[in-house]
């Protein structure tokens, strides 16, 4: 019976002792796929990194050079020598005709006469007389003036001693006259003042 039990005991070893190896291969088998599967994903993920870098560089490759246009540079264009045109010389314009207003002028009322006696463009000499209403009263002056454009300004001191001043107008054969007196003498019975187109005698 002894001998029954030993060779029951040793089969019972001898079978759990090729569970062990079987459990030990196993084992050793599953860490292996394991290991085979990690180092599979890992060579995977290296092709395509890889395969992706080249189709990337692949790309590059097939993209064009652009070659830039050069810009076109402008023709300069020559400046002009400006011609110089000489400034013709201008002949005075006479504004009026000085033998248009030689002679006597008197105003409507009869009362104011001016005498131009000398008249150029340049200068003009007038005698003035004026009377009062009742002609009663004269008082005259004789002036001497220059003149500019078509005016003599002027001012004077009347046979009465009044102080007056004013201005001769030569307008297209027309004489206009403005004489106002800024100082009247004592005692006198007329004062220069005169604001009219004259009329030729």
């Amino acid at each position: 019976m002894s001998e029954i039990n030993n060779q029951i005991k040793q089969k019972q070893n001898k079978k759990k002792k090729r569970l062990k190896k079987l459990l030990i291969f196993m084992l050793i088998l599953f860490f292996l796929l394991i290991l085979a599967g990690t180092l599979l994903m890992r060579y995977r993920k290296n092709e395509e990194k890889q395969q992706r870098k080249e189709e990337a560089l692949a790309a590059l490759e097939s993209v064009p050079t652009v070659t830039p246009t050069p810009a076109a540079t402008p023709t300069p264009i020559p400046t002009p020598i400006p011609t110089v045109t000489p400034t013709p010389v201008l002949e005075r314009a006479y504004v009026f005709d000085p033998d248009d207003y030689l002679g006597t002028w008197h105003s409507k009322n009869g009362r104011i006469v001016i005498e131009i006696t000398k008249l150029s463009q340049k200068s003009v000499t007038f005698t003035y007389s004026q009377t009062n209403k009742k002609k009663t009263a004269t008082c005259e002056a004789t002036v001497k003036k220059s003149v500019a454009g078509n005016a003599s300004r002027f001012s004077f001191t009347d046979s009465l001693g009044n102080v007056a001043k004013g201005y001769l107008t030569f307008d297209n054969g027309r004489l206009y006259v403005n004489i106002k007196t800024k100082t009247k003498a004592e005692g006198a019975k007329v004062h220069p003042s005169v604001d009219t187109i004259m009329i030729r005698e």
